[in-house]
This record gives structure tokens, sequence and C-alpha cells, in this order.
């Protein structure tokens, strides 16, 4: 009951904090009058703590959110954001809150990673920030500026049962339950490729994992959010195109409606943006991206239950969406094995699916098709409807 009376305060202290600033408070589907635009065009991907410097070569790549500012939010920092057209999550602060470029913040954010244990000094650690912490966090934000949505980047935690970064929270995870009230971007990173953690160390299932907790946890109005890796925390390991690509679509599938890339490289030597010694996953990155900005309309309409069966010897995750008269199947393999897969369909007539981003076609008949999946592969199809069917 207590707690019920705190949160109906908390409600209205943020109206009385929305009429101090002569906007409206967020409506309850968490559309702010100040956050990220609605429209269905538009698909949130973005790059982790990079110098606002680097805007023009990010944006080539597709990329149209920062997230993190060091030291920041400046003036410098929000200046050369808004001259790139190039939006922003930053912690809040004064000049942020105030700064004649605010308009290129469209989100909050809190302290990162705050589930896992924290540095207390000396190299030591100690417990993770207590949730409901976490929460008042939040609530101060959001009275401070009722206008913008906050955003929380949980560890690893939330998908690895095995890590034992969280000091005396390990295995707590009612602590997320907790710790997500009041937020509305639920965001959090694991990296497979580059993971200490035998158990998870390229399994990149792992990152459908921590979208999946986070999904379950989540409210209609929160919207989860994952980082990518594209650069091998483990220095003897590289992370290739095609897994940058899976994980990215595995994170679609699963229900992430925000992709931010990892690209800061420290090995051999530490380079702030060192995705770009490797041309090859950054042209990965630039074509995904641009799939993910054509495609944007679909991924973000509802999904479609009931109309597709998978038969295959390995996990194949899917999304099935309708869209102007075509029925869209992103698929992914959950394991790292080659396949083979039956799709069964409704509503859908003979002839061919287009499978994008592939230049080819496959044949459908009966109502089904098959094709191959390589281990963690990706295929993206398009099927006419055939409503008589």
């Amino acid at each position: 009951m207590r707690f019920h009376v705190a949160t109906t305060n908390f409600r209205a202290a943020v109206l009385l904090a929305a009429l101090t600033f002569g906007c409206s408070e967020a409506s309850p589907d968490g559309i702010y009058q100040n956050g990220f635009p609605t429209e269905a065009t538009f698909f949130p991907l973005g790059v982790w703590l990079q110098s606002p410097a680097r805007a023009p070569k990010y944006k080539e790549m597709g990329i149209n959110v920062f997230i993190g500012l060091w030291e920041g939010p400046t003036e410098a920092q929000l200046a050369a954001l808004a001259k790139y057209d190039m939006f922003a999550v930053a912690e809040q602060n004064d000049i942020g809150l105030r700064s004649v470029n605010r308009h290129v913040i469209k989100a909050w954010m809190q302290q990162d990673e705050p589930d896992n244990a924290q540095p207390i000094g000396l190299g030591l650690y100690g417990r993770c920030i207590p949730a409901i912490q976490v929460v008042d966090r939040s609530r101060t934000m959001k009275l401070k500026d009722p206008t913008r949505p906050v955003m929380i980047n949980f560890g690893q935690g939330i998908a690895n049962e095995y890590w034992k970064g969280r000091g005396p929270c390990n295995g707590d995870m009612k602590y997320y339950d907790v710790a997500i009230e009041d937020a509305d971007i639920l965001a959090f990173d694991i990296y497979p490729v580059g993971s200490r953690t035998p158990e998870v160390k390229g399994k990149l299932e792992y990152v459908a994992r921590g979208v999946t907790s986070l999904a379950q946890r989540a409210t209609p109005r929160q919207t989860i959010w994952n980082a990518i890796e594209t650069i091998a925390l483990d220095p003897n390991t590289s992370v290739t195109p095609a897994q940058v690509r899976s994980e990215v679509w595995m994170s679609l599938i699963h229900g992430s409606r925000g992709i931010v890339y990892f690209v800061t490289e420290f090995a051999p030597t530490f380079r702030e943006d060192g995705i770009f010694r490797h041309p090859d996953v950054v042209q990965q990155v630039t074509k995904t991206n641009q799939l993910i900005k054509a495609l944007a309309p679909i991924i973000n309409s509802p999904n479609v239950s009931g109309r597709l069966t998978v038969s295959s010897q390995v996990p194949i995750a899917t999304m099935v969406k309708e869209y102007e008269g075509s029925m869209y199947i992103f698929a992914v393999a959950m394991r790292n094995e080659s396949t083979s897969a039956l799709f069964r369909v409704s509503q859908v007539g003979g002839g061919h699916a287009e499978v994008l981003d592939e230049q080819r076609n496959v044949t459908v008949s009966g109502g089904g098709f098959n094709d191959s999946f390589a281990g963690y592969g990706v295929h993206l199809y398009r099927i006419p409807i055939d409503r008589q069917g």
C-alpha cells in the first residue's frame, strides 16, 4: 500500500513539474513531447560513447543517436550534434536542461550498468546500486524534466546467469523487476564473441536471452534496446560481419526496438572509434542500418501471431508482420549449427517468397517453403498475401 501511495504521489509531482515547464506530461503509452520521433519510419540506431566530432562518419553509416557523452553533455558537444542533425541520450545536468541545443537530447540516461558491482576505490568493488535507488534516480530526472524519457542500460547479468560481476547482487533477478520502475527505455549489453565467461563465449543466443528477459518484465509503455558488439573485447577473437548481422536481427526478432553499437577497441591499442580499423564490419553495419531504415515501418508495426509454424532440427526464431499486402517473416537460427527449415504459412498462395538482402527467391507451394540456414543464419522473407487461400 505504501508503494502505491508513493507511486501516486510521484505521478502528481511529475504532473506539477509538467505544468511548471509549460508542457504536457508523457501520455500513458510512453510518448514524450521532447522524446524521439514517433513516426513509423524512425528507428533508433545508436553508437556508444563517441565524440560528437565524429558524427559525420557515423551518419554515413546510418547512425542517428549518440548514446552517452563523455563528461557531458557540454555546450560544445550539443552544438556539434545539432550541426549534424544527430540525436543524443545523455546524462542529465544543468547544461543539458538549459542549453539552446537541448533539442538534440531525446532521452536522459542513468549511470551505466547500475546492476553491476560498483567501484569503491583502490581497485575494489562493492555491491550494485540498490534497485529502489535506481527507481529514485528515474523519478528525480522526470521531476526535473517530464518531457523526455529515461533510459537505463543494464549489464550482462540480465542475460548471463554465469556472470559474477554483480558482487552480492549475483543471482538476484528480482532486482530488475524493481529497478525498471518509472524508466522508459530498458537497455542492456552483452558481448558473446568477446565474452570471458566460458559458458557464454561465442554463443550469440545470449543476446536474445537478454532482450527476452527485459521484454518479459517491461510494461507496454516501455521500450527495449540493446548494445551490439562490433569489436571483440577479447583481442584474440575478431567479431565477423556475419556475427554482427546475426546479433542485430536476433535482437529485433526478439523485441528490441533500438540498436546501439559498441565500437571502441582496447587492443592492440586503445581507439575510441576502433570500428574503423575493420572496414568489413563498417560495411556490414552500414548495410544493416540501411535495411533497418527501409523496413522500419514494418518492424514498428504489430506482430502477427498464429499464422506461421517452423519445423527444424535447430531452433529458428521468427517475427511475423503484415504490411501493404505482404507478409514479412524475419527468421534467425538460434544455434551455431547449419539446418534446413520448413515454413508453413496461412493465407499465402503459390509462387515465390522474396528473400530480402540476398537477391534470390524461394518457391512457395501448398502454403509452405523450405530454406537452409547456416549457423546463426538470418533470412528475411516477403510473401504476397492471398486472402482467398
